[in-house]
């Protein structure tokens, strides 16, 4: 098989630097097309014609995806293969499977970076992750579009669900505690030692972030939930000992 066309469905900052930066290392040779209401890149097409692409990118936040699933199950090609890369998985996969038509071939994604990650690796992405998994698809497809992302990207092969319960103890605490140290306003120190340093470069890569995307990750993560209550209990526990 081949890739010829990839439409990609939103050009905020992760639409756009995944198709600016790393779509075209993944595959090369393919045209890119981009769905966007505000974006003025040349690239900017019909929808009509992204929802013909031989492999579909919605790059919206995640509240957003039942509605341009909606819109791209009424256009979408016979031949297209969709690609989700929500931080979240499980819902994003259960809206696929039920908005889009039975023919469609499905893939779960999340690229573990975005483009301060990218940027503090000089742009090496083979140092960065990606979790993917088969949903709705045929081992050929999906063995092709796996193995020309793993050229360029270390690929993780992870179920939604244990994405999910991963992603809200990693992902999800991490924007919590960043959030937290950010509101603080602390700054870098010259007595800094070596765990406020990394400290410090996780609120800058944190932080750069939209809000948008830590509320959804809490509303659409089933599992944040649970990581929520169990941080809180262990504050408070420590605060109590603290001031005793």
């Amino acid at each position: 098989m081949n890739i010829s066309t990839i439409g990609v469905i939103g050009h905020g900052r992760f639409g756009s630097f995944f198709s600016d930066l790393v779509l075209p290392m993944v595959f090369p040779k393919a045209k890119i097309f981009i769905s966007s209401r505000t974006s003025k890149d040349k690239r900017v097409v019909n929808f009509d014609i992204v929802a013909n692409s031989d492999l579909i990118i919605p790059a919206v936040p995640i509240r957003k995806m039942p509605n341009v699933l909606k819109k791209l199950s009424r256009n979408i090609s016979k031949s297209s293969i969709v690609m989700e890369v929500c931080s979240v998985n499980k819902l994003p996969v259960e809206w696929m499977k039920e908005i889009l038509p039975k023919f469609t071939p499905l893939i779960s994604s999340h690229p573990l970076f975005g483009r301060s990650s990218y940027e503090k690796v000089r742009g090496d992405l083979s140092k960065l992750t990606m979790v993917m998994y088969p949903v709705r698809i045929n081992n050929t497809q999906y063995t092709f579009i796996r193995d020309a992302f793993s050229k360029v990207v270390n690929i993780v092969r992870m179920s939604p669900d244990s994405h999910d319960k991963k992603a809200a103890k990693f992902q999800f605490l991490s924007h919590l505690i960043g959030g937290v140290l950010h509101r603080l306003d602390l700054n870098r120190s010259e007595i800094d030692t070596e765990s406020a340093s990394r400290m410090f470069d996780m609120i800058e890569v944190l932080n750069s972030d939209s809000l948008v995307l830590f509320e959804d990750i809490y509303k659409f993560n089933l599992y944040a939930k649970h990581e929520l209550e169990k941080f809180d209990k262990v504050y408070k526990k420590i605060n109590g000992k603290l001031l005793k």
